[in-house]
């Protein structure tokens, strides 16, 4: 996808929407009856908080940046670490792992950020497969295949249960997608979105762009850790499959199926991406390919995903409001009784 491809979604002006989502995000738990099910949702809340960083660096400010995932596995093995190697509490090693991965991905972030395009995403690219082959290769260090166990989350000396864990991600996918909404509809968000549109001309307008693009870029990192170490605390352990070509493909398919640059496209993706594999389980070996299908459907009759789709809904009604009728209407309207 080009970025000129991403549409420019209207921004409704109120927050109301995000605490909607919020507080079903709240009861959410108290309906589901399976522990199963409190797992999917976790991770659809991992997810969300993955692609929300995504969302920041590709759909709002037009970088084709394919490491998100190395910097999620980064996060979760830093996290654990920490603790393990360490000795370190959950909070401190939390705080740790975040700012170790800004601190990485500022630095990987100065010289690649030069770079744009197809050479971006590839450069990006190899920098997943390299975190992807130390963290399999460097047996000593990360346990290779078998990974690297996470304590559990402990209140009070006791582990706390599944409920409460949900609690914990739910509380930091809030922060996450309260801040990424401020940020979207803040001055800040106009920069990236004029840095996306055209570099040349956001600099003619007063735009720093190399300290926007590394800026951006050291969020959507430290947003991936995040999510990073949520998913550590949710199965207690990391491994390299954290950053394997599926969590990639993942990532590619919310933000085609939520919608790209978009407030509400990274939860929506997430939750069609996580559910839909449970309800295609039926079609047996032929899941892959209705999977496929589905997503090429969303590709050809909704290119602006779902979320694009509800926000230009709205936006259009709301100008269809402001707009004044025309004469021949106003006039028929004097007429009726």
């Amino acid at each position: 996808m080009a970025a000129n491809t991403v549409p420019g979604a209207p921004r409704s002006p109120t927050i109301v929407p995000v605490l909607v989502v919020l507080a079903l995000g709240i009861a959410l738990p108290f309906l589901l009856t399976s522990g199963f099910h409190l797992r999917l949702a976790m991770l659809v809340w991992i997810y969300a908080i993955l692609c929300m960083g995504f969302n920041l660096l590709y759909g709002y400010s037009g970088q084709i940046s394919l490491g998100s995932p190395a910097f999620y596995a980064i996060g979760g093995y830093a996290f654990a670490m920490l603790q393990t190697m360490l000795g370190m509490g959950p909070v401190s090693a939390f705080v740790g792992s975040l700012l170790l991965v800004a601190v990485l991905s500022l630095l990987i972030g100065l010289p690649l950020l030069r770079l744009r395009t197809h050479y971006l995403a590839m450069a990006t690219l190899a920098f997943m497969l390299v975190q992807n082959g130390v963290a399999n290769r460097w047996i000593n260090f990360t346990g290779g295949q078998s990974g690297v166990a996470v304590p559990p989350l402990e209140w009070g000396g006791e582990p706390i249960g599944r409920m409460g864990i949900y609690f914990v991600i739910l509380a930091l996918a809030a922060a996450v997608f309260i801040f990424h909404d401020f940020l979207i509809r803040s001055h800040l968000g106009r920069a990236m979105q004029a840095i996306r549109d055209d570099e040349t001309a956001a600099q003619a307008l007063g735009v720093k762009v190399t300290r926007m693009k590394l800026a951006v870029l050291v969020l959507s990192a430290v947003m991936a850790a995040i999510a990073g170490v949520c998913f550590g605390i949710t199965s207690l352990r990391v491994d390299p499959s954290l950053s394997e070509f599926h969590v990639l493909v993942s990532l590619l398919t919310i933000v085609v199926v939520g919608g790209l640059g978009t407030r509400f496209g990274p939860i929506l993706g997430s939750i069609i991406v996580v559910l839909l594999p449970q309800l295609l389980h039926e079609f047996g070996e032929l899941e892959t390919v209705v999977y496929g299908l589905f997503i090429l459907l969303f590709l050809l009759f909704l290119p602006h995903g779902l979320s694009g789709l509800l926000e230009r809904r709205e936006w259009r009604l709301r100008r269809t409001e402001k707009k004044p009728a025309p004469a021949v209407t106003r006039n028929l309207k004097e007429e009726l009784p």
